[in-house]
């Protein structure tokens, strides 16, 4: 199997899908080298049948299994291969979408593909494990070629830890503005409120100011003056 990354980061790995001397077809697969713990990537499986495979007759399938192809590709003389692809992804820190096998027909001249959707649930490099599996019959019965025929595709990702950006320093001036900014309405009714104080304050200064000085006239006055 030979790997690659790509600019964007995800590792592309490509292998030959072979049971004995006859090849199925080729295996593309894309995953992300890397993710961070909460994010959401995807898996990505494509088969290309080999021209071998798909080049050969058809023949009746001799099993009867009711959700699989009343044909088969003839291989050998006890060896027929249904026109289908089963894959799975596993993983045992992932959760995994879809869940279980997904089936594919292989057709010429079509690219079988498999999507699937990752999430990490701790931090670490974690491996996955991609199965394909080909419905058979051999001699006369129903049978799969699974990977341990055909080939492993392993998947191993390196799961981070979210970065937390540092806040970057606010100057004390921008915080002061933004505050007077952020608490206007309150500043302007809080020095209303002052201004009003200060306007009774000073009216009462000057009431008791005018008081004070009616009596001290009233006081200077002879007794006569106030008798009358």
């Amino acid at each position: 199997m030979a790997q690659t990354t790509q600019p964007d980061g995800n590792i592309r790995a490509t292998a030959k899908v072979a049971t004995g001397s006859l090849g199925i077809g080729q295996a593309e697969l894309a995953y992300p080298e890397t993710m961070l713990l909460g994010e959401t990537r995807r898996v990505q499986l494509r088969v290309s049948s080999a021209p071998q495979l798909t080049a050969l007759t058809p023949v009746p399938a001799p099993a009867k299994t009711p959700d699989l192809p009343k044909v088969a590709y003839q291989v050998s003389g006890n060896i027929q291969l249904y026109p289908l692809m089963f894959a799975e992804l596993r993983a045992l820190n992932f959760d995994i979408e879809p869940k279980g096998r997904q089936r594919r027909s292989v057709e010429a001249n079509k690219t079988a593909e498999w999507i699937w959707v990752v999430s990490p649930r701790t931090i670490g490099r974690h491996e996955l494990a991609i199965e394909v599996s080909i419905p058979a019959v051999v001699d006369g019965v129903d049978s799969e070629l699974t990977t341990d025929v055909l080939q492993n595709l392993p998947v191993t990702i390196q799961v981070q830890a979210p970065i937390v950006p540092t806040p970057t320093p606010v100057p004390l001036t921008t915080r002061i503005t933004d505050s007077i900014v952020n608490n206007a309405g309150a500043i302007i009714v809080a020095l209303i409120g002052l201004v009003g104080t200060v306007i009774g304050l000073v009216i009462k200064a000057k009431s008791d100011q005018a008081k004070a000085e009616q009596a001290k006239a009233d006081a200077s006055k002879p007794a006569s003056k106030k008798k009358d």
